[in-house]
Protein backbone atom coordinates (compact mmCIF):
# COMPACT_ATOMS: atom_id res chain seq x y z
CA UNK A 1 0.00 0.00 0.00
CA UNK A 2 1.68 3.14 -0.99
CA UNK A 3 0.68 5.45 1.53
CA UNK A 4 2.95 3.72 3.81
CA UNK A 5 5.91 3.29 1.93
CA UNK A 6 8.01 5.60 3.80
CA UNK A 7 7.78 3.10 6.80
CA UNK A 8 10.17 0.24 5.96
CA UNK A 9 9.05 -3.48 7.08
CA UNK A 10 11.94 -3.14 9.33
CA UNK A 11 11.74 0.59 10.58
CA UNK A 12 7.83 -0.23 10.90
CA UNK A 13 7.97 -3.29 13.17
CA UNK A 14 10.65 -1.60 14.96
CA UNK A 15 8.04 1.17 15.90
CA UNK A 16 5.43 -0.71 16.41
CA UNK A 17 6.52 -1.87 20.29
CA UNK A 18 6.85 1.93 21.26
CA UNK A 19 4.12 2.86 19.57
CA UNK A 20 1.71 0.58 21.24
CA UNK A 21 2.78 1.97 24.52
CA UNK A 22 3.19 5.48 23.43
CA UNK A 23 -0.56 5.60 21.44
CA UNK A 24 -1.88 3.87 24.65
CA UNK A 25 -1.60 0.86 22.16
CA UNK A 26 -3.20 -2.27 23.45
CA UNK A 27 -2.40 -1.48 27.23
CA UNK A 28 -5.69 -1.13 28.61
CA UNK A 29 -7.59 -3.54 30.71
CA UNK A 30 -7.51 -7.36 29.27
CA UNK A 31 -10.21 -8.56 31.02
CA UNK A 32 -12.06 -10.91 29.00
CA UNK A 33 -14.91 -10.94 31.37
CA UNK A 34 -15.24 -7.03 30.92
CA UNK A 35 -15.31 -6.96 26.80
CA UNK A 36 -16.19 -11.09 25.74
CA UNK A 37 -19.43 -9.68 25.13
CA UNK A 38 -19.15 -6.66 23.46
CA UNK A 39 -21.26 -4.38 22.44
CA UNK A 40 -24.10 -5.80 24.78
CA UNK A 41 -27.65 -5.71 22.45
CA UNK A 42 -29.03 -2.63 22.81
CA UNK A 43 -25.67 -0.52 23.19
CA UNK A 44 -25.58 2.33 21.71
CA UNK A 45 -21.93 3.63 20.49
CA UNK A 46 -20.83 7.32 19.67
CA UNK A 47 -18.23 8.28 16.99
CA UNK A 48 -17.27 11.39 17.29
CA UNK A 49 -16.57 13.27 14.67
CA UNK A 50 -14.08 16.77 15.88
CA UNK A 51 -16.03 18.65 13.26
CA UNK A 52 -19.04 20.43 11.49
CA UNK A 53 -21.52 18.40 10.03
CA UNK A 54 -21.37 17.78 6.26
CA UNK A 55 -17.04 18.43 6.59
CA UNK A 56 -14.97 15.24 5.01
CA UNK A 57 -14.59 13.94 8.23
CA UNK A 58 -18.37 14.01 8.91
CA UNK A 59 -19.33 12.80 5.59
CA UNK A 60 -16.99 9.76 5.69
CA UNK A 61 -18.46 8.80 9.24
CA UNK A 62 -21.92 9.01 7.67
CA UNK A 63 -20.43 6.74 4.95
CA UNK A 64 -18.96 4.02 7.39
CA UNK A 65 -21.75 4.06 10.36
CA UNK A 66 -23.87 1.88 9.01
CA UNK A 67 -21.82 -0.81 7.67
CA UNK A 68 -19.84 -0.89 11.29
CA UNK A 69 -23.13 -0.81 12.87
CA UNK A 70 -24.52 -3.73 11.25
CA UNK A 71 -21.22 -5.77 12.32
CA UNK A 72 -21.44 -5.16 15.68
CA UNK A 73 -25.13 -4.90 15.85
CA UNK A 74 -25.55 -2.20 18.05
CA UNK A 75 -26.71 1.30 16.83
CA UNK A 76 -23.48 4.21 16.09
CA UNK A 77 -24.60 7.26 16.37
CA UNK A 78 -22.41 9.75 14.37
CA UNK A 79 -21.72 12.66 17.03
CA UNK A 80 -20.40 16.47 15.77
CA UNK A 81 -18.69 18.41 18.69
CA UNK A 82 -16.80 21.10 17.00
CA UNK A 83 -14.71 23.96 18.07
CA UNK A 84 -11.60 24.94 18.69
CA UNK A 85 -9.96 23.66 15.56
CA UNK A 86 -10.85 20.74 16.87
CA UNK A 87 -10.07 20.29 19.85
CA UNK A 88 -13.27 20.33 21.87
CA UNK A 89 -14.26 16.88 20.30
CA UNK A 90 -10.99 15.15 20.84
CA UNK A 91 -10.91 16.57 24.32
CA UNK A 92 -14.19 15.01 24.95
CA UNK A 93 -12.71 11.80 22.78
CA UNK A 94 -10.08 11.55 24.99
CA UNK A 95 -11.93 12.18 28.32
CA UNK A 96 -14.73 9.41 27.58
CA UNK A 97 -15.02 6.25 29.86
CA UNK A 98 -12.95 3.92 28.10
CA UNK A 99 -15.48 1.06 27.32
CA UNK A 100 -15.49 1.15 23.78
CA UNK A 101 -18.93 2.93 23.47
CA UNK A 102 -17.06 6.29 22.38
CA UNK A 103 -14.36 6.06 19.56
CA UNK A 104 -13.40 9.21 17.00
CA UNK A 105 -11.38 10.68 14.53
CA UNK A 106 -7.55 10.89 15.69
CA UNK A 107 -6.37 11.47 11.72
CA UNK A 108 -2.79 11.83 10.83
CA UNK A 109 -0.57 13.88 10.75
CA UNK A 110 -3.62 16.60 11.12
CA UNK A 111 -3.96 15.72 15.02
CA UNK A 112 -0.47 16.35 15.73
CA UNK A 113 -1.01 20.37 15.21
CA UNK A 114 -3.95 20.22 17.70
CA UNK A 115 -1.99 19.41 20.91
CA UNK A 116 1.55 20.14 19.77
CA UNK A 117 0.69 23.96 19.62
CA UNK A 118 0.44 25.01 23.40
CA UNK A 119 -1.78 27.80 22.21
CA UNK A 120 -4.74 25.08 21.75
CA UNK A 121 -4.78 24.35 25.24
CA UNK A 122 -5.52 20.84 24.38
CA UNK A 123 -6.20 17.82 27.29
CA UNK A 124 -4.62 15.22 25.48
CA UNK A 125 -1.45 14.07 23.41
CA UNK A 126 -0.92 10.96 21.87
CA UNK A 127 -1.43 8.64 24.98
CA UNK A 128 -4.26 9.88 25.02
CA UNK A 129 -5.54 7.23 22.91
CA UNK A 130 -5.02 3.69 21.14
CA UNK A 131 -5.69 3.39 17.64
CA UNK A 132 -8.38 1.48 16.29
CA UNK A 133 -7.40 1.32 12.57
CA UNK A 134 -7.71 4.01 9.06
CA UNK A 135 -9.84 3.32 6.72
CA UNK A 136 -9.01 5.52 4.13
CA UNK A 137 -6.30 8.26 2.70
CA UNK A 138 -6.70 11.43 0.94
CA UNK A 139 -3.57 12.88 -0.96
CA UNK A 140 -2.82 16.18 -0.83
CA UNK A 141 -3.05 18.79 -3.43
CA UNK A 142 -2.55 22.38 -4.58
CA UNK A 143 -5.68 24.60 -5.98
CA UNK A 144 -5.96 27.57 -7.24
CA UNK A 145 -9.28 29.93 -8.02
CA UNK A 146 -10.79 29.07 -11.44
CA UNK A 147 -9.91 32.48 -12.86
CA UNK A 148 -5.99 32.19 -11.43
CA UNK A 149 -2.97 33.66 -13.83
CA UNK A 150 -1.45 30.18 -12.37
CA UNK A 151 -1.48 27.47 -14.77
CA UNK A 152 0.66 25.23 -13.64
CA UNK A 153 2.72 24.16 -10.38
CA UNK A 154 5.91 25.72 -12.10
CA UNK A 155 4.20 29.28 -12.81
CA UNK A 156 2.95 29.48 -9.01
CA UNK A 157 6.23 28.22 -7.46
CA UNK A 158 8.04 30.44 -9.95
CA UNK A 159 6.06 33.62 -9.18
CA UNK A 160 6.36 32.91 -5.30
CA UNK A 161 10.31 32.71 -5.67
CA UNK A 162 10.27 36.25 -7.56
CA UNK A 163 7.98 37.28 -4.82
CA UNK A 164 9.33 35.95 -1.39
CA UNK A 165 6.12 36.68 0.64
CA UNK A 166 3.76 37.85 -1.24
CA UNK A 167 1.96 35.09 -2.79
CA UNK A 168 -0.85 33.87 -0.21
CA UNK A 169 -1.52 30.35 0.75
CA UNK A 170 -4.41 29.22 2.87
CA UNK A 171 -4.63 26.25 5.55
CA UNK A 172 -7.70 25.49 7.93
CA UNK A 173 -5.97 26.26 11.16
CA UNK A 174 -2.60 27.60 12.95
CA UNK A 175 -0.64 24.86 13.04
CA UNK A 176 -2.74 22.57 11.34
CA UNK A 177 -1.19 19.82 8.89
CA UNK A 178 -2.21 22.43 5.81
CA UNK A 179 0.22 24.56 7.79
CA UNK A 180 2.89 22.22 8.42
CA UNK A 181 2.76 20.91 4.88
CA UNK A 182 3.33 24.80 3.43
CA UNK A 183 5.95 24.59 6.02
CA UNK A 184 7.91 21.40 4.69
CA UNK A 185 7.23 22.59 0.92
CA UNK A 186 8.96 26.11 2.00
CA UNK A 187 12.11 24.19 3.37
CA UNK A 188 12.46 21.63 0.60
CA UNK A 189 11.90 24.31 -1.94
CA UNK A 190 13.41 27.19 -0.48
CA UNK A 191 9.70 29.01 -0.99
CA UNK A 192 8.25 31.71 0.93
CA UNK A 193 4.28 31.84 1.07
CA UNK A 194 2.38 34.45 2.87
CA UNK A 195 0.56 32.00 4.66
CA UNK A 196 -3.26 32.84 5.81
CA UNK A 197 -4.95 30.72 8.62
CA UNK A 198 -8.98 30.35 8.48
CA UNK A 199 -10.71 28.56 11.23
CA UNK A 200 -12.20 26.00 8.98
CA UNK A 201 -11.67 23.62 5.54
CA UNK A 202 -14.70 24.89 4.77
CA UNK A 203 -13.45 28.37 5.06
CA UNK A 204 -10.79 28.06 3.36
CA UNK A 205 -11.92 26.87 0.33
CA UNK A 206 -14.34 29.50 -0.20
CA UNK A 207 -11.64 32.03 0.18
CA UNK A 208 -10.04 30.55 -2.57
CA UNK A 209 -13.25 30.01 -4.64
CA UNK A 210 -13.88 34.02 -4.05
CA UNK A 211 -10.41 34.87 -4.77
CA UNK A 212 -9.33 35.74 -1.72
CA UNK A 213 -6.18 34.12 -1.78
CA UNK A 214 -3.81 33.11 -4.14
CA UNK A 215 -3.67 29.03 -3.57
CA UNK A 216 -4.61 26.25 -0.96
CA UNK A 217 -3.48 23.07 0.34
CA UNK A 218 -5.28 20.05 1.15
CA UNK A 219 -6.92 16.34 0.97
CA UNK A 220 -8.54 15.94 -2.12
CA UNK A 221 -11.46 15.48 -1.08
CA UNK A 222 -11.83 19.00 0.53
CA UNK A 223 -11.60 20.83 -3.11
CA UNK A 224 -13.08 17.62 -5.54
CA UNK A 225 -16.85 19.09 -5.41
CA UNK A 226 -15.29 22.63 -5.98
CA UNK A 227 -12.82 21.16 -8.79
CA UNK A 228 -15.78 19.45 -10.48
CA UNK A 229 -17.99 22.45 -10.56
CA UNK A 230 -15.31 24.39 -11.97
CA UNK A 231 -14.94 27.24 -9.38
CA UNK A 232 -11.39 26.02 -8.85
CA UNK A 233 -7.90 24.31 -10.46
CA UNK A 234 -6.12 21.45 -9.07
CA UNK A 235 -2.40 22.35 -10.38
CA UNK A 236 -0.68 19.71 -8.46
CA UNK A 237 -1.01 16.29 -6.37
CA UNK A 238 2.03 16.19 -3.89
CA UNK A 239 3.01 12.58 -4.55
CA UNK A 240 4.65 10.43 -6.84
CA UNK A 241 1.60 8.64 -8.40
CA UNK A 242 -1.27 10.13 -10.00
CA UNK A 243 -4.19 10.28 -7.66
CA UNK A 244 -7.09 7.74 -9.04
CA UNK A 245 -9.68 10.96 -8.37
CA UNK A 246 -7.24 13.13 -10.73
CA UNK A 247 -5.32 10.94 -13.33
CA UNK A 248 -5.46 14.22 -15.74
CA UNK A 249 -2.94 16.44 -12.59
CA UNK A 250 0.51 16.21 -12.49
CA UNK A 251 2.01 14.75 -9.87
CA UNK A 252 4.76 17.36 -7.93
CA UNK A 253 7.44 14.50 -9.03
CA UNK A 254 6.47 14.97 -12.71
CA UNK A 255 6.40 18.62 -12.66
CA UNK A 256 10.01 18.25 -11.46
CA UNK A 257 10.19 18.77 -7.32
CA UNK A 258 11.23 16.38 -5.18
CA UNK A 259 9.09 16.04 -2.00
CA UNK A 260 8.01 13.48 0.03
CA UNK A 261 4.49 12.34 -0.74
CA UNK A 262 1.95 13.77 1.44
CA UNK A 263 -1.06 12.07 2.78
CA UNK A 264 -3.82 12.59 5.10
CA UNK A 265 -5.09 9.26 6.93
CA UNK A 266 -8.64 9.48 8.41
CA UNK A 267 -7.77 7.37 11.79
CA UNK A 268 -10.11 5.81 14.40
CA UNK A 269 -9.11 5.91 17.88
CA UNK A 270 -10.62 4.94 21.42
CA UNK A 271 -9.50 6.44 24.48
CA UNK A 272 -6.68 5.16 26.61
CA UNK A 273 -6.59 2.25 28.69
CA UNK A 274 -9.53 0.27 26.91
CA UNK A 275 -9.94 -3.28 27.25
CA UNK A 276 -7.66 -4.79 24.28
CA UNK A 277 -10.55 -7.30 23.19
CA UNK A 278 -13.28 -4.09 22.49
CA UNK A 279 -10.15 -2.51 20.68
CA UNK A 280 -9.90 -5.53 18.86
CA UNK A 281 -13.69 -6.07 18.35
CA UNK A 282 -14.39 -2.49 17.35
CA UNK A 283 -11.04 -2.82 14.60
CA UNK A 284 -12.83 -5.64 12.95
CA UNK A 285 -15.78 -4.10 12.49
CA UNK A 286 -14.02 -1.27 10.65
CA UNK A 287 -11.50 -3.21 8.69
CA UNK A 288 -15.11 -5.05 7.44
CA UNK A 289 -17.02 -2.01 7.18
CA UNK A 290 -13.66 -0.30 4.94
CA UNK A 291 -13.63 -3.61 2.88
CA UNK A 292 -17.63 -3.66 2.10
CA UNK A 293 -17.89 -2.78 -1.76
CA UNK A 294 -21.06 -0.92 -1.47
CA UNK A 295 -19.01 1.45 1.22
CA UNK A 296 -15.92 1.47 -0.90
CA UNK A 297 -18.20 2.83 -3.97
CA UNK A 298 -19.55 5.90 -1.60
CA UNK A 299 -15.81 6.74 -0.88
CA UNK A 300 -15.15 7.08 -3.99
CA UNK A 301 -18.38 8.70 -4.91
CA UNK A 302 -16.66 11.49 -2.18
CA UNK A 303 -13.08 11.07 -3.53
CA UNK A 304 -11.55 9.54 -0.50
CA UNK A 305 -9.46 5.98 -1.12
CA UNK A 306 -10.61 3.61 0.53
CA UNK A 307 -7.29 2.33 2.45
CA UNK A 308 -7.16 0.21 5.29
CA UNK A 309 -4.26 0.50 7.99
CA UNK A 310 -4.57 -1.43 11.04
CA UNK A 311 -4.38 -0.05 14.36
CA UNK A 312 -0.80 -1.09 15.25
CA UNK A 313 0.30 0.04 11.84
CA UNK A 314 -1.42 3.65 12.41
CA UNK A 315 0.48 3.94 16.11
CA UNK A 316 3.89 3.26 14.57
CA UNK A 317 2.87 6.07 11.90
CA UNK A 318 1.58 8.43 14.43
CA UNK A 319 4.78 8.30 16.31
CA UNK A 320 6.87 8.41 13.14
CA UNK A 321 4.99 11.90 11.85
CA UNK A 322 5.25 13.01 15.67
CA UNK A 323 9.18 12.75 15.23
CA UNK A 324 8.78 14.41 11.68
CA UNK A 325 6.74 17.69 12.40
CA UNK A 326 7.31 18.32 16.48
CA UNK A 327 10.88 20.54 14.84
CA UNK A 328 8.57 21.99 12.64
CA UNK A 329 5.83 22.85 14.55
CA UNK A 330 8.57 24.16 17.18
CA UNK A 331 9.76 26.30 14.80
CA UNK A 332 6.80 27.82 12.88
CA UNK A 333 5.65 28.52 16.46
CA UNK A 334 8.23 30.35 17.53
CA UNK A 335 7.37 32.53 13.55
CA UNK A 336 4.44 33.58 15.72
Amino acid sequence: MKKLTALTTTALAASIALALTGCGGQGGSTSTTAAADFPKAGSTLEWIVPGAPGAANDTLARIMAPAVQADLGATVNVVNKEGGSQVIGLNYLAQSKPNGLTFGYTNVPSILGRYLDPSKKAAFDRSSFTPVGSFASNDVIIGVNKDSKYKTIKELFDAVKAEPGKITAGTDSRAGDDHIFLRILEKELDLDFNIVHYGSGGDKVAALVSGEIDFAIGGVSSFFGQYKSGDIKILTVIDDEASSFLPEVPTLESAGYDVEPMTNNFAVSVPSKTPKEVVARLESALKKASEDPTVQEKLKGAATQSDWVSGSDISALWEKREQQMKPVIDELLQQQ
